[in-house]
């Protein structure tokens, strides 16, 4: 019996006239069934890259007021995962801390906003990702207006690409410079989609 170069599907010797694998039938079978499983666990991975990637996303749980703070500078403790789809057997989100938690090395493209609604003028904020406590991007532009309320603003990065390792945490960081300590608040989500898998 002889089995095929890539993927070693075995299938029947033949040599016409004569047939050296009796069982030529049963084994036609079995390459069938070979065949099959390898096409429905292509389709099953296909679906999970292009259709259904490896994704989760963070928000903190408020329903109707935003965190305030009198700080420059904060790294928002996330404590809602709103959803995470084929991430892993590991949770994305490790309560307590808020962190994204990355149970697989690869590449994933990463992003965050801060919505920010205050009546103060001059706080303008940027965001920015860090892991493992490191900045892993630069400052996003200072937010503009968003929407007609008052000073309501959105600062954001929409996709960075970011080569990660099992068990590297990323966060958030808002800040902005105004002068003093003017109370401000926000309303923070971290996503991130896993590229590819290394």
């Amino acid at each position: 019996m002889k089995e095929t170069e890539v993927y070693g599907f075995t299938y029947p010797e033949c040599a016409p006239p004569l047939v050296k694998d009796a069982s030529q039938i049963s084994q036609v079978r079995v390459l069938a069934d070979e065949f099959d499983a390898e096409v429905e666990r292509a389709v099953t991975q296909a679906n999970i890259d292009l259709i259904s990637p490896p994704s989760t996303r963070f928000a903190i749980n408020i329903v109707s007021l935003p965190v305030v703070t009198t700080d420059n500078l904060v790294s928002p403790v996330f404590d809602q995962q709103v959803f995470a789809v084929n991430w892993g057997d590991t949770p994305p989100l490790v309560f307590g801390s808020g962190d994204m938690r990355i149970d697989t090395p690869g590449w994933y493209l990463v992003g965050c906003h801060a919505v920010v609604e205050t009546a103060t003028a001059a706080v303008l904020p940027m965001v920015r990702l860090t892991v493992n406590g490191s900045p892993a991007s630069s400052w996003s532009p200072v937010a503009g207006n968003y929407g007609t309320a008052g000073n309501t603003r959105i600062a954001a990065l929409s996709a960075v690409p970011l080569a990660l390792r099992e068990d590297d945490r990323v966060r958030m960081q808002i800040q902005h410079l105004a002068a003093g300590s003017p109370s401000w608040n926000y309303r923070p989500h971290l996503w991130a989609v896993r590229l590819v898998s290394v």
